[in-house]
């Protein structure tokens, strides 16, 4: 970083979720009991997370970051998903919970039904 450079909390917080997403999730992902199956975590659901097909804001994005965690924790107690819906790109999965005091959603994808699951979302649900 430059002299008399400083991050900002945007920065920051890309920086923490990217260092929790790759060195700490990512790897050492554990079975989800919806699907008997571990979820991967890619590079494919960071790269929706800071540049999705729609543009989000640096609030919404920090939000987000701020969450995964949750979402991994989430993932290893959900019994079921609540949702499902299917596209040309595959199948979506979305669980739903309140986890640390906050509701939120986390989205899974997967080319076939009960073919190898990836991470792909969270968000928070108002």
């Amino acid at each position: 970083m430059a002299k008399g450079k400083r991050k900002s909390k945007f920065d920051k917080a890309r920086d923490k979720a990217h260092r929790f997403y790759f060195n700490k999730w990512r790897g050492n992902e554990k079975t989800t009991p919806a699907f008997g199956q571990k979820i991967r975590v890619t590079r494919s659901g960071w790269n929706h997370l800071i540049n999705p097909y729609h543009k989000r804001t640096k609030v919404e994005q920090a939000r987000r970051f701020e969450v995964l965690p949750l979402a991994r924790k989430l993932l290893e107690e959900a019994q079921t998903f609540q949702e499902h819906r299917k596209d040309n790109f595959g199948h979506y999965f979305a669980f739903v919970g309140y986890i640390g005091g906050r509701k939120i959603k986390v989205v899974v994808r997967s080319k076939t039904f009960h073919g190898q699951k990836f991470f792909f979302s969270v968000m928070i649900v108002l």
